[in-house]
């Protein structure tokens, strides 16, 4: 061999040797750069999960991301708020077909009802919905119609004021189901308290209801729509790579989405410090509201979230359609699920989360206040310990979002509720 190729074989075997310690060294360095061990497989999930997420966004704009939800949404007058006009969205601003539907022998006209959970559902798994019913003898020959009153945020009395609203403007519907409980309890607690917004108002009212925005809030909302878009790109450009296979791109990357991450909730940090300096009025708040007792607190948006349920049910007798109350599952609820490794990586804030604590401190309360709707002849379902046994990665980020998996498997629960009365 020439001194030539010796010298190629030595570059070569250097770039090996160079290559293997990169691939390595996530291994090695992980647990003392981010605190944790380096999970190849889980970050892996979260692209692919991110992956087929941006396919349902370009069939339904919204998707299940809640980034930079507010400026995604408009005042309603009687809703509280809807989407922006979007050409996959119907006139009312709102997912699925044109809410004002009429009764007829060969139609079933179908309403999913509650927040983003309630409309990832509608995306994930609407068809499903519609197949299964469809499949049914009960149903084999109907037309299937959906419709939909679930965005990002929506929470009691939202829905009811959207059944009602729809059915003035003359809506038939034959069955209405409400996916919903998480909003109700986590959202008055963690997004209109710490502004003293009343907690019956929609989140964030005091956003929305502002004639005048503080310019200090407009420029930092500005500067986090930025970094998110920065973290949504590259991400995108991952997940699409062939990079993604390698453990060092995806060190390197969980490290610096970390370092984003970190920098959006510093902004929104500073967002919510600024709001609660800035001068509030009723317009902005309601009834000014803040709280010495977080249990009575969490106490009365459960009764709160009973009430509308039973307001419905009460629409439901006098305007002949069925209707099904499901509480959705969440992670934060205690035994309710063996999280997988992956789920305890990418679906579980260990440290400090408002959302975390109201449910934990939240769920056992809508669960007492289910079995009273349920005591009351009104259909409603617990299915906070459906997921008690499954061993599989079912949840797929910090707040209360699920898979393809855990929306197909929630939508198998609904129609075979309704199949079966």
């Amino acid at each position: 061999m020439n001194t030539s190729s010796k010298r190629l074989v030595n570059i070569l075997v250097y770039l090996i040797i160079i290559a293997i310690t990169l691939e390595i060294t996530p291994f090695i360095l992980s647990s003392f750069i981010i605190g944790h061990s380096f999970s190849r497989s889980g970050l892996l999930n979260e692209l692919n999960n991110f992956s087929t997420q941006t396919q349902l966004i370009n069939k339904d704009i919204e998707g299940s991301n809640e980034s930079g939800y507010l400026g995604d949404h408009i005042l309603h007058p009687y809703l509280g708020f809807v989407s922006i006009p979007h050409d996959t969205y119907n006139d009312f601003c709102l997912p699925g077909i044109d809410p004002i539907t009429k009764k007829s022998p060969d139609k079933l006209n179908v309403v999913v009802m509650g927040g983003s959970v309630a409309k990832d559902l509608y995306s994930y798994s609407g068809e499903r919905i519609k197949r299964q019913l469809k499949d049914s003898e009960k149903y084999r020959d109907k037309e299937i119609n959906l419709v939909v009153f679930a965005l990002g945020g929506f929470k009691q009395p939202q829905q009811l004021l959207a059944l009602n609203y729809f059915m003035a403007l003359g809506a038939e519907y034959d069955i209405v189901i409400n996916l919903d409980g998480f909003n109700e309890i986590v959202l008055p607690y963690s997004d209109n308290l710490p502004f003293h917004v009343y907690p019956s108002y929609p989140r964030h009212w005091n956003i929305y209801a502002r004639k005048k925005i503080d310019t200090k809030v407009i420029l930092l909302m500005g500067k986090q729509s930025v970094e998110k878009e920065k973290q949504q790109q590259c991400k995108t450009n991952l997940s699409h790579s062939i990079a993604r296979y390698s453990n060092f791109r995806l060190f390197l990357w969980q490290i610096s989405d970390n370092q984003k991450i970190n920098r959006i909730a510093l902004l929104e940090t500073e967002i919510r410090h600024t709001m609660e300096n800035s001068e509030s009025d009723y317009q902005a708040t309601g009834i000014y509201t803040e709280i010495n007792d977080t249990t009575a607190f969490f106490k009365k948006q459960a009764e709160f979230w009973r009430r509308s349920s039973e307001q419905i049910s009460h629409l439901s007798k006098s305007a002949g359609f069925e209707y099904y109350h499901f509480l959705q599952p969440n992670q934060y609820v205690e035994n309710s699920k063996k999280l997988t490794k992956e789920e305890l990586e990418i679906a579980y804030e260990h440290g400090p989360f408002s959302y975390k604590d109201a449910a934990k401190r939240g769920y056992p309360m809508l669960i007492e206040e289910g079995e009273k709707l349920a005591s009351d002849n009104l259909y409603f379902v617990d299915l906070t310990m459906m997921f008690e046994n499954d061993n599989r990665t079912i949840y797929n980020d910090k707040c209360c979002h699920y898979n393809q998996l855990g929306y197909d498997l929630i939508a198998e629960k609904i129609t075979n509720a309704i199949i079966s009365q």
